[in-house]
């Protein structure tokens, strides 16, 4: 079968740093939500492949220290037709917050994992993080009063990314998943790639809100793992 011939279905959870510097990209990406579809389409069909159904998954992060809202975490949106719900939900998000420099970006990509993915064969799982610094330990801010008590360690979240967990309810394959990390260089992001097998790293400038990234070249990565 040719590349020509293949219809996937695709899931994008995107992790997002939700913290106050992060408004160039937060206001580039509402701006951009009613396209997204359109704009991931034309991309994949450059490359040779058909889409069939693409949902994506808001997670919004910030500091369980410090934040009143550390994790924000939507339903599934089904584009286009749940096109103004996911920019409604979009448009929601203030950026604010956020203590100190490192944020809880690793725990977004653990419930991340943990989404109700698509599974078919030929379909996508993927994880784009977006931020512009560098993620806390898994469990520092464990003794938060908001600090999920089920959260796993380092070690947890690279066996579910490898399949090492036997557990029905994790839904993520393989060959089918890629993570995307849009961060700064020298952080936790950067060490994950020669760990998590079909990962991908784009260093950004800190602590500038990712002004260095347009989302269009968001758009072209996406479409370049599926």
């Amino acid at each position: 079968m040719s590349d020509a011939q293949i219809t996937r279905n695709v899931d994008i959870v995107f992790c997002i740093d939700g913290t106050g510097s992060m408004t160039p990209i937060m206001d580039n990406v509402k701006a951009r939500a009613k396209d997204f579809y359109n704009d991931l389409i034309d991309e994949i069909k450059k490359r040779g492949c058909d889409v069939g159904s693409v949902r994506v998954k808001l997670i919004v992060f910030r500091d369980y220290g410090v934040d009143e809202v550390p994790m924000d975490i939507s339903n599934w949106f089904e584009l286009p037709v749940d096109d103004d719900l996911f920019s409604d939900r979009l448009n929601g998000i203030t950026p604010s917050g956020g203590g100190d420099l490192p944020e809880n970006g690793l725990e977004a990509i653990y419930y991340a994992m943990k989404a109700d993915w698509v599974t078919g064969p030929m379909d996508r799982q993927v994880i784009v993080m977006i931020t512009d610094a560098d993620a806390l330990e898994l469990g520092v801010r464990g003794g938060s009063a908001k600090y999920p008590s089920d959260m796993g360690n380092l070690a947890d979240l690279v066996s579910i990314w490898m399949g090492m967990v036997q557990d029905p309810n994790l839904k993520l394959q393989q060959h089918n998943k890629r993570l995307i990390m849009f961060a700064p260089a020298k952080t936790q992001y950067e060490e994950l790639v020669g760990v998590l097998e079909g990962s991908m790293f784009r260093p950004v400038e800190p602590g500038k809100g990712l002004k260095d990234i347009a989302f269009d070249d968001i758009v072209a990565v996406i479409a370049a793992s599926i």
